[in-house]
């Protein structure tokens, strides 16, 4: 039977709306299923997205710090160059020959014996800024250049130097020597 026009059935209407209310449930849940499983899929892609980054920040750090010891190897080799030279190589022996006692007795060498052991000290003055910089490692300095036999033939020199320009000599090439004495276990 067709309802007369302007008659409403309340109790049909309320079937229906309840109906279509259990229908909207029914479909928000699935739609809350849904976006729960698409975030759960979001958080793991953005999981081994941050996984990637890491090991993409490592592999560069690790390229960096190579970089960095090659361009540090570069930098020793080149005052090892240096150091191989005939003229510092005739300073090197001039300081180890010399057996000072004083720096009296340094004032009475040659000029070309004092300049001998001004080259030396600069040179290990040089080593001991770029290893107070980190950027050479005292064990290779130590193993290249010998700073403690260096020091012991100088110290005369380099003590006189201190005193005469009031503590303003050769402070990292003092502090390379002491450093390396570190390095090395006691006696």
């Amino acid at each position: 039977m067709i309802p007369a026009l302007g008659v409403f059935n309340f109790g049909e209407a309320d079937t229906v709306v309840t109906f279509i209310s259990s229908v909207a449930i029914i479909l928000g849940a699935l739609f809350v299923v849904i976006e729960l499983r698409d975030n759960k899929r979001m958080v793991a892609a953005a999981t081994e997205q941050a996984k990637a980054a890491t090991q993409q920040a490592k592999a560069s750090t690790e390229q960096m710090r190579q970089t960095n010891e090659i361009a540090d190897m570069d930098m020793i080799m080149r005052l090892y160059e240096f150091a191989n030279t005939k003229e510092f190589q005739t300073s090197w022996l001039t300081v180890l020959n010399s057996s000072l006692g004083s720096y009296e007795e340094f004032e009475k060498l040659t000029k070309e014996e004092q300049v001998a052991f001004f080259q030396v000290a600069s040179l290990f003055e040089s080593l001991g800024v770029l290893a107070k910089k980190e950027i050479v490692s005292l064990s290779t300095v130590e193993d290249m250049f010998l700073p403690g036999v260096a020091w012991d033939s100088m110290r005369p020199f380099l003590e006189g130097i201190a005193k005469r320009y009031g503590g303003e000599g050769y402070s990292y090439f003092e502090k390379l020597k002491d450093d390396i004495a570190k390095l090395r276990p006691p006696a």
